[in-house]
């Protein structure tokens, strides 16, 4: 499938966007992800960045999407992964590659295509080249049990920093229908719990990266908000051309 009319060139960011980059870091304690459900759930789903007392971190967006749906974005994740050229529609400036070892694209349903998939990708986030292995998981173990289908979905996943060999956090993208389209709430953890994938590495060193300081050194202020831009930018620009792909498609 020829993909040129969909590249197309990103937008600006939001003003409520701009202004939350702009602000402090929030100090509060908040609730892992076991409980996004809760999160989710508060009225005033805020944009921003907390840090807790043990250094972890929670970056929240929110995007407008007009025009798509929650059934749309499952299809996006379980379609895009197996190829790069797919992936990097999704941001052309910060995505490089997107490769699976396991590819479930001939199952029936939408979240058969990317739940329980490991997706290794190559991306910037801010100045930074990572290497990532994104972990897809059920969204009830995220505390969403009881999702309407038509109304809503919640994309969930723990995150890999194959560089360090360092699980570094997850996250939950909850979309749910508004009378236009839909509006995505993107939620990322960072430093909850990391862990060498080495369980003898993982027994030594444990310790030493559950420390505040230690957190602080290796997830610096600067990459949450670096997250939170790059987050708001693809989601912005996914709405673009979702839409239209997902018809041609």
């Amino acid at each position: 499938m020829n993909l040129e009319k969909y590249k197309i060139p990103m937008g600006e960011l939001s003003s409520s966007i701009k202004d939350s980059i702009q602000q402090k870091i929030k100090y509060c304690e908040f609730l892992g992800y076991e409980h996004a459900n809760k999160i989710h759930k508060e009225e005033k789903f805020s944009i921003g960045i907390c840090r807790n007392s043990k250094g972890a971190a929670l970056v929240t967006c929110t995007t407008e999407m007009p025009e798509v749906t929650p059934k749309m974005i499952d299809w996006w994740f379980g379609w895009h992964m197996p190829e790069s050229e797919r992936y990097k529609l999704w941001h052309p400036r910060d995505h490089i590659s997107s490769e699976l070892k396991v590819d479930n694209s001939n199952f029936q349903t939408d979240k058969e295509k990317y739940i329980n998939i490991d997706s290794y990708v190559t991306e910037y986030i801010g100045k930074e080249l990572n290497n990532l292995c994104i972990s897809f998981i059920e969204p009830e173990k995220f505390g969403f049990s009881k999702l309407d289908p038509k109304k809503q979905t919640a994309i969930c996943a723990h995150v890999k920093d194959l560089n360090r060999n360092v699980s570094i956090g997850s996250l939950v993208h909850l979309v749910v229908k508004t009378s236009n389209g839909s509006v995505m709430q993107s939620s990322f953890w960072l430093g909850m719990n990391p862990q060498h994938s080495n369980s003898f590495i993982n027994f030594i060193i444990k310790p030493i990266i559950n420390m505040r300081i230690i957190k602080l050194i290796l997830l610096p202020d600067q990459l949450t908000y670096d997250l939170l831009k790059h987050c708001a930018e693809e989601m912005s620009h996914l709405a673009k051309f979702l839409p239209h792909l997902y018809n041609d498609v």
